[in-house]
C-alpha cells in the first residue's frame, strides 16, 4: 500500500512510526500547510513527494491511501475529498465535531 500522511504535526509522528513497522506499507507523500513542519516530517521518514495542499497531493494521485491527521476541525472536509478522488482513508479521532458530519464520513 503506498500511503500519503496529510497532515504531519506530533501525532503523525505515531501514526508514521506505526506504519514503518507494517510489511508492505510504504509512505510515498506528505502533506502540510506549515513548509518547516512537512520538510521536517519527511525528512525524519524519508518522504521524498511533499505537498503543501491536499488537492496538490490528489492531482498527482500516486498513493492508494490517505492517513488523515489532521486537526479535528478539517478531518470532514479532507477526508471526503480524499474518497472522492477514490482514496481509502484512515482517520484520526474523532471522525468529525458532530456526529451527523461524521455519519456522512462513514457513509462516503
Amino acid at each position: 500500500m503506498r500511503l500519503l500522511i496529510l497532515g504531519t504535526g506530533r501525532m503523525a509522528n505515531n501514526h508514521a512510526k506505526a506504519f514503518q513497522t507494517i510489511e508492505g506499507v510504504e509512505m510515498v507523500g506528505a502533506v502540510d500547510t506549515l513548509p518547516e513542519n512537512l520538510a521536517a516530517f519527511c525528512d525524519t521518514f524519508g518522504i521524498v513527494n511533499r505537498f503543501s495542499s491536499l488537492e496538490d497531493a490528489l492531482a498527482w494521485g500516486d498513493f492508494d491511501a490517505v492517513d488523515n491527521v489532521t486537526p479535528d476541525s478539517i478531518h470532514h472536509p479532507t477526508t471526503l475529498k480524499a474518497i472522492a478522488a477514490g482514496k481509502h482513508v484512515f482517520c484520526e479521532k474523532p471522525l468529525a465535531p458532530s456526529y451527523p458530519l461524521a455519519m456522512e464520513m462513514v457513509d462516503a
